[in-house]
C-alpha cells in the first residue's frame, strides 16, 4: 500500500511536469550526513530556516484548512488567511533505498502547527533577527509541492535566514489555469498584508523575493499596492526580487516597473525562449507576449536584469527549469548577495 501511493505520487507529479533537484546536489553540507532515521520533532521547537537533519518554514496561505494532517492545506479559498510554522524532512539515504526506489522519498512535510493572532503580524514576528526570502509559486501547485519543492532549493543554495512561502489556492491542475489567474489575484491583499508587515518591523531583516510562473504577476502587484500606499517608503526595506519565467503581460510589466523604479536594479528576470506553458498562456491572452518569453533587450528597458535560460531547458514543457538547474539556484544566490552589499 505505501509503495503503491509513493507510485501513484510520482507519477502525478510527472504529469504535472513538476522537476526536482538531485538528492546529491540539493542538500547542503549542513544537512549531511542525512539521517537514515529521523526522530520526529515538535514544530514549535525547531529553529526556522535550515538546520541540521530538517527544515522549518513559515507559510503564509490563503488556502483552506484541510484537516489536522496530509494534506493540511487544500484548494479552495479561506476566509482569512492562515500563518503556520511547518516542518520538513529530507529525503532518507537508506540500504534499502538502494534497491528500492520508492523506498527513498522526496522532502516531505511532517507537521504544521497554525499561529495565532493576525496572521501576517504573525509571521513577521516569527521571523525576527534573520533576513527573509519570500517564496510565491505559480500555477498548478498543491501546498505540497509547492511546499516541498521550495525546500530542495533553500538546501541548495544552503540560505541561513527565515524562509516564508505564500501559497494562494491553485487548485494543482493543468486544466484550471482561468482559476488558478482568478485565486492568485484574490490573494493580492494577504501578500500586501504580508509583505507590510515584514517592512514596517525593525528586527525583520532584508526582504528578498522569488516569483515563479504566475505567483509573478501576483507579486508585482501586490508590491506595487505597498509602493503606492507608501509613496515607496518601504523600497528600501527589499532586497533581491527574482521573478522566474513570469506569467505576465509584457506591457503590464514596463508600467508596473514604471511604478516599481527604485526596485527595478534589484529585480532579475530569469526567461526562456522554450517555454511551452507560457506560449499556451500568450495563445490564451490572444497572443499577447509574456515577460518570461520575450527578448532580454525588451526587458532591460525597464532597468531588470535578465538571465536568459533558454539553454537550459531538455524536456518539453521547461516551465519548472529553475527549480531543477543548480546554474540558475546561482542567479538567485547572486541576486542575494548582491543586494546585501548594496551593489
Amino acid at each position: 500500500m505505501r509503495a503503491a501511493s509513493l507510485l501513484a505520487a510520482c507519477l502525478s507529479l510527472s504529469l504535472a511536469a513538476c522537476v526536482g533537484i538531485d538528492d546529491d546536489t540539493g542538500t547542503t553540507a549542513s544537512l549531511k550526513p542525512v539521517l537514515t532515521t529521523i526522530a520526529p520533532q515538535p514544530v514549535a521547537s525547531t529553529p526556522v530556516g535550515l538546520w541540521r537533519g530538517g527544515l522549518t518554514m513559515l507559510v503564509m496561505t490563503t488556502r483552506n484548512q484541510a484537516g489536522a494532517g496530509d494534506p493540511w492545506f487544500g484548494s479552495e479559498r479561506a476566509s482569512d488567511p492562515t500563518a503556520a510554522r511547518t516542518i520538513l524532512y529530507p529525503p532518507q539515504k537508506t540500504l534499502l533505498a538502494s534497491v528500492n526506489p520508492l523506498a527513498s522519498t522526496d522532502w516531505s512535510v511532517a507537521g504544521v502547527q497554525p499561529m495565532q493572532g493576525d496572521a501576517a503580524t504573525a509571521i513577521a514576528k516569527a521571523a525576527e533577527g534573520k533576513d527573509v526570502l519570500l517564496y510565491v509559486h505559480g500555477f498548478n501547485e498543491t501546498f505540497d509541492s509547492a511546499s516541498t519543492s521550495y525546500a530542495k532549493l533553500l538546501a541548495g543554495i544552503g540560505f541561513t535566514g527565515a524562509p516564508i512561502l505564500f501559497t494562494w489556492p491553485s487548485r494543482g491542475a493543468l486544466l484550471d489555469y482561468g482559476a488558478d489567474r482568478e485565486s492568485a489575484m484574490w490573494s493580492r491583499d494577504a501578500l500586501e498584508d504580508t509583505l507590510t508587515a515584514l517592512a514596517v518591523n525593525p528586527k525583520v531583516g532584508r526582504i528578498h523575493i522569488l516569483a515563479h510562473s504566475m505567483g509573478g504577476l501576483l507579486t508585482l502587484e501586490a508590491l506595487r499596492s505597498v509602493n503606492d500606499r507608501t509613496g515607496g517608503a518601504m523600497s528600501s526595506r527589499f532586497g533581491a526580487i527574482v521573478l522566474a519565467n513570469p506569467d505576465v503581460d509584457l506591457d503590464l510589466f514596463r508600467r508596473q516597473m514604471k511604478r516599481l523604479a527604485d526596485l527595478a536594479p534589484r529585480t532579475t528576470v530569469i526567461v526562456s525562449g522554450k517555454d511551452r506553458a507560457l506560449e499556451l498562456s500568450s495563445t490564451l491572452a490572444g497572443g499577447l507576449p509574456r515577460v518570461g518569453a520575450s527578448d532580454r533587450s525588451a526587458l532591460e528597458q525597464t532597468g531588470v536584469k535578465t538571465v536568459d535560460a533558454t539553454d537550459f531547458g531538455s524536456g518539453w514543457i521547461n516551465h519548472d527549469i529553475f527549480m531543477s538547474r543548480t546554474e540558475l539556484h546561482g542567479v538567485l544566490s547572486r541576486a542575494i548577495e548582491n543586494a546585501n552589499d548594496g551593489s
